[in-house]
């Protein structure tokens, strides 16, 4: 069909589903067009760049439909997320987060060969017919797009469009570091990993609809229906895998594998919980490859290897991804060719990490979150957990309020699996247990202390990582109590500003109570091996000045591998922004009696991100009318301490100012004034502002910007896209006057130490 009479057709049609252009070949048949816009920063890496433009799946699309057109319920091919930009019209979007069949959504999946087959009825229909019986706590997340907005679908989320009218739209698929373990896990051959990423739990057999019910906190919705028992969805034999929702039919879904581990878990969609559902007597090779993969067996593998050379930064990203899709032995073979073929060493310890080991694991039982920790290998999870229970024991020891703003700690210890039999040995931190010596001999300089894996000893080891220990029988573990409230992330957009500036106030407080514990006692540190770390540093700082030197020195390169995130002009310009020694940035002048000067450490949380605060609210007047407008949010936890380590307090103002606040002026001030912390804390009882004068190493805005630009995470990118105006900055100046100048004025009217 001819583009003048496809329009002709919309301007006539009166069809209850009318014809819907998904043209992939637009880039193709007429280049020009992708002159016409350009990729979202967000959504600029796509891993499936490195494959040749005839091996890669479709992954753009010329999107053009009239009124009642649409796209049904489904869950993007792959696993792939998307992002969609609206030229003109309206769209009418629903969607479901993973693992919640929408009513009226039938799923099959063959037990054959994985293919992934879905039951819908038209978008249309669905609106007509099913929306308006749904329960108030049944419907999906809803928006109207507008020309101009662009909506991002992340990796298995549900979701089902309208048009309102005429629509143009332009939409791409992509594999970035985010998704990458899901679609390497949907490559697996298998059904039943396929199933429970879009179906959840309604896919692990004994779990009825009404097991689910008794889950609030899951992402799984509750079709009532009488015929059905819980022995009825068990699978009798082999056969295809089926799931559904209707207003009149609940859903099942049954397989012939039978988890019984997951009996009192909550669906999740974290790897380390998919990846239990791979089935591991299906091979690579030898099993039926499914035809709703997004590319074939020789392409999986060929993309695999190429990313394996291309992107040397993300091995330990990659190795666990082949693992998922391929399996370890086999992608150890693989690994083998390409490393003969490229002249490339044998992957490293550090780049083989657990399958399923991103971040540490969490399930929810009931009231209480059990913490597998499992990030980085034995040697650094069994430090951060022995670092974590020595932060509690010094919160219970000094009677800091913080205590009551954390979650409760009910067990912790080690998960150990000996001959084919799992059991729990309990550890609070104290002392060295025999079953943890046996898998991690180490001669730690504090084994005799109090916590022999605590602060300190973090420290040290993070000097040493020869002393890791990877693949271990044993994992520590902790679990605590559920702290109250919503996820700070999933509710903020319904937040006023007054709850914002209560939560930004609720957040200094909190802060002030974690900077102020006092750090505990221990022998001094070894010197790293850094020629730029000296034996008159603090040597509390001494692992924080060598890990910043050693990124300063690499400085081009490091930023470089965040894409096009910074500005090229800047990228040149970062060496002789940054200070030659990172000492400077905690050592500053002489003091009165010649000593240098220097900034306390304290305890930082490293992680004090909108996924990690739960916000409360509590009724105040109001209480006998029930009037929600008058609740007030006054209460703040903060949870998921994995992280803990010390360091300059600003370091935690980072994420806090770019990721909680999202940049906004007010939140940070309201912030500051219930802090109340001097940024510089010196060990002179000497007015420490008179001492350091005006160098611009002691300005708060100047370190924080230091701390940014040499940060792990890509936290550039946060700035960048919160000030669009500064990609044409010429000057890291400009960019720390911009983000962080509100520091500087806080600085200077900030209370001293002493007072």
């Amino acid at each position: 069909m001819k583009l003048k009479d496809y329009v002709s057709y919309m301007e006539l049609q009166h069809d209850e589903d009318p014809l819907y252009i998904f043209d992939d070949k637009f880039g193709e048949t007429t280049p020009a067009l992708l002159e016409d816009y350009r990729v979202p920063h967000l959504f600029q890496e796509d891993l499936f760049g490195v494959l040749d433009y005839e091996q890669r799946p479709a992954f753009r699309w010329l999107i053009i439909g009239p009124e009642r057109s649409g796209a049904s319920w489904h869950v993007d091919p792959g696993l792939t997320s998307a992002w969609n930009t609206l030229l003109c019209g309206r769209k009418r979007w629903a969607l479901y987060p993973p693992g919640r069949v929408p009513g009226g959504v039938t799923v099959h999946v063959s037990d054959e060969d994985g293919d992934v087959d879905i039951e819908t009825p038209t978008s249309l229909q669905w609106w007509l017919d099913i929306y308006p019986h749904l329960a108030e706590h049944e419907k999906p997340l809803e928006c109207t797009q507008l020309p101009g907005e662009t909506i991002f679908v992340p990796s298995g989320w549900w979701h089902c469009v309208l048009n309102l009218e005429t629509t143009v739209a332009v939409t791409q698929n992509f594999v970035n570091q985010s998704n990458f373990e899901h679609v390497c896990l949907d490559m697996a051959p298998g059904h039943c990993h396929k199933g429970v990423c879009r179906a959840g739990l309604l896919a692990v057999p004994g779990k009825s609809v009404r097991d689910i019910e008794n889950h609030p906190a899951g992402t799984m919705s509750a079709w009532n229906h009488n015929d059905m028992t819980r022995a009825e969805k068990r699978l009798k034999g082999s056969g295809s895998v089926r799931a559904s929702n209707s207003a009149n039919q609940c859903a099942s879904f049954e397989f012939s594998d039978v988890h019984e581990s997951l009996e009192n878990q909550v669906f999740s969609y974290d790897i380390g919980f998919l990846s239990q559902f791979l089935e591991k007597e299906k091979d690579h090779y030898t099993s039926v490859w499914s035809p709703t993969n997004p590319i074939g067996q020789r392409e999986a593998r060929e993309w695999l290897r190429r990313l394996w050379v291309l992107k040397p930064e993300l091995r330990g990203l990659i190795w666990k991804g082949a693992c998922l899709a391929i399996s370890v032995d086999k992608w150890y073979a693989c690994l083998e060719e390409v490393s003969a073929c490229h002249s490339l060493p044998p992957p490293s310890e550090d780049e083989k990490l657990p399958v399923g080991t991103g971040s540490n694991p969490v399930f929810i039982v009931s009231d209480n979150v059990i913490k597998i920790y499992a990030e980085g290998g034995l040697g650094y999870s069994a430090h951060g957990l022995g670092t974590e229970l020595e932060f509690y024991d010094l919160l219970r020891k000094v009677g800091s309020p913080l205590i009551n703003h954390i979650p409760e700690i009910i067990a912790s210890g080690f998960l150990v699996y000996e001959d084919g039999v799992y059991r729990t040995v309990p550890w609070d931190g104290k002392g060295m247990p025999d079953v943890l010596a046996k898998y991690y001999p180490l001669e730690l300089s504090y084994a005799n202390s109090c916590f022999p894996l605590g602060l300190w000893s973090k420290q040290q080891f993070g000097m040493d990582s020869s002393t890791e220990c990877s693949n271990k029988p044993i994992w520590p573990y902790m679990v605590t109590r559920k702290c109250k409230g919503d996820i700070f992330a999933r509710v903020r957009d319904t937040l006023s500003k007054a709850d914002l500036l209560n939560l930004a106030s609720s957040l200094g407080v909190q802060m002030r109570n974690i900077h102020l514990l006092p750090l505990p006692h221990g022998e001094p540190l070894p010197k790293p091996e850094d020629n730029n770390v000296r034996d008159s540093d603090p040597p509390e700082w001494k692992q924080v000045i060598s890990t910043l030197n050693g990124r300063k020195n690499n400085i081009k390169k490091h930023l470089a591998n965040w894409g096009g995130t910074v500005p090229t002009v800047l990228i040149e310009k970062a060496e002789e922004y940054l200070p030659a020694d990172m000492s400077s940035l905690i050592k500053f002048v002489k003091d009165d009696d010649g000593d240098s000067v220097y900034t306390f450490p304290c305890w930082i949380h490293s992680d004090i991100m909108d996924d990690n605060i739960l916000t409360q609210r509590s009724l105040t007047d109001a209480k006998s009318t029930g009037d929600r407008d008058l609740e007030k949010l006054d209460a703040v936890n903060i949870i998921d301490f994995s992280d803990l380590s010390i360091g300059d307090p600003l370091c935690d103002l980072i994420p806090l100012h770019l990721d909680v606040f999202r940049g906004d002026i007010d939140l940070l001030r309201e912030y500051l004034r219930s802090y109340q912390l001097p940024f510089l804390r010196g060990k002179s009882n000497n007015d420490i502002y008179k001492s350091v004068g005006n160098s611009k190493f002691s300005t708060a805005s100047y370190r924080a910007m230091c701390y940014c630009m040499l940060h792990e995470d890509n936290v550039l990118a946060a700035i960048f896209g919160l000030w669009k105006d500064l990609r044409a900055a010429t000057s890291w100046e400009e960019v720390e006057h911009l983000v962080w100048d509100g520091l500087n004025r806080y600085q200077q009217s900030s209370p001293t130490l002493s007072s």
